[in-house]
């Protein structure tokens, strides 16, 4: 990832979450793929203002982009283009009824997914 800019501002992150489609938000393996290395100090964690963090839910409803662990277990934006290419790399190329199927799921996640398909889309918590 290549920012020109620091992150300062929701709007920045709105925006490099759509140019870059995912954007983790700790720093990773891979150096300077992260909002933690772009966004400003003042910016990144504030006890006195708004902050990147405030700006997690505002973001996720703007760009309607995922937000989870996608990425070494860390947090990650992944713009709605690049989620399905995510997905599938994630799933080795199993769709999750063949995943079920070579009994790589579980009944119960099985269950959840179905659940889920019939009300999508619906807040994960």
């Amino acid at each position: 990832m290549r920012f020109d800019y620091y992150v300062r501002t929701k709007k920045d992150l709105v925006e490099a979450v759509e140019t870059f489609g995912i954007v983790p938000y700790f720093a990773n393996s891979l150096p300077g793929f992260s909002l933690e290395e772009h966004c400003h100090p003042a910016a990144l964690w504030s006890d006195t203002g708004e902050c990147s963090w405030d700006w997690k839910g505002p973001v996720i409803r703007e760009t309607n982009c995922a937000y989870g662990k996608f990425f070494e277990k860390k947090a990650v934006y992944v713009s709605r283009d690049w989620f399905p290419d995510l997905a599938n790399y994630r799933r080795d190329g199993y769709d999750f009824d063949a995943r079920y199927d070579d009994g790589l799921a579980r009944f119960d996640d099985k269950e959840l997914f179905e659940l889920i398909d019939a009300n999508a889309p619906i807040l994960s918590k």
